[in-house]
């Protein structure tokens, strides 16, 4: 229950969503003496949802800073373990892996294991797709890192868990929570992550991948209307109301 009410109130919280409704609502409530009002809230939100400087300022300030890539080097990690969430697996044919934006955690993790970082690559992440057995991410991936000759001795999948909470759980049945391990996923989704693995007992050293964010300086292109803006937003709502979530439910 918790898994759907989840999915469901982020869809219809997010930017894109919020703009569509508020101007919907302007053309449905055509008689409502207030209903100017919806038009305004429309174009405010469109504004703001679409303004790169904002944007980029606020998913600046909730994404974890990148790591220290020579303090990393310098320990010695047993697992290194990727959170999925970077394929379609929807996409045919399926002789191979149509990668999303997300591809650096898995990008940065080969980097990490040939670098001698971690020892082993723990995979975690089954996805929502409990109707198709065939379509678990963390499966897809390991076919992908075997057509490019990864030493698959090292590489453990854990195939059923749904979201970041699951896959805090089952990593303590697969891996234990022993060991400090090193915790590959996007920037945007470390602070939840860590929270989750932290919960159930694990120390956890972030490598954080995926930035959508710039460091460019101020520029007008960035007060500009922007799809760009619009996807950052899209991610920065859906990790606070996952963080939400998670903490009114005491995963965190």
């Amino acid at each position: 229950m918790f898994f759907i009410l989840s999915k469901t109130i982020s869809y219809l919280l997010m930017p894109a969503t919020l703009i569509g409704i508020a101007w919907l609502a302007f053309y449905i409530f055509k008689k409502w003496r207030f209903r100017k009002y919806l038009a305004i809230l429309g174009f405010t939100f469109f504004i703001i949802f679409t303004n790169d400087f904002l944007a980029n300022s606020f998913l600046k300030a909730w994404q974890t800073e990148p790591a220290n890539l020579k303090s990393i080097k310098s320990q010695k990690f047993t697992y290194g373990v990727l959170l999925t969430g970077m394929t379609n697996t929807l996409k045919e044919p399926k002789d191979r892996v149509y990668f999303n934006q997300n591809a650096d955690r898995i990008l940065q993790a080969i980097m990490l294991h040939q670098q001698g970082v971690f020892d082993t690559l723990y995979i975690s992440g089954g996805g929502a797709t409990a109707l198709r057995k065939d379509l678990q991410e963390s499966k897809v991936l390991y076919n992908y890192l075997e057509s490019i000759q990864f030493p698959m001795e090292k590489v453990i999948i854990e195939d059923q868990s749904r979201n970041t909470v699951e896959s805090a759980r089952f990593a303590t049945d697969f891996i234990g929570n022993q060991e400090q391990i090193l915790l590959i996923t996007s920037a945007s989704h470390t602070p939840r992550a860590m929270g989750c693995f932290e919960k159930e007992g694990f120390k956890v050293q972030p490598y954080p991948t995926v930035y959508h964010t710039n460091d460019e300086l101020i520029s007008p292109s960035m007060f500009l209307p922007s799809y760009e803006a619009l996807m950052k937003w899209h991610i920065l709502f859906k990790e606070w109301m996952g963080y939400s979530a998670y903490w009114v439910a005491g995963y965190l």
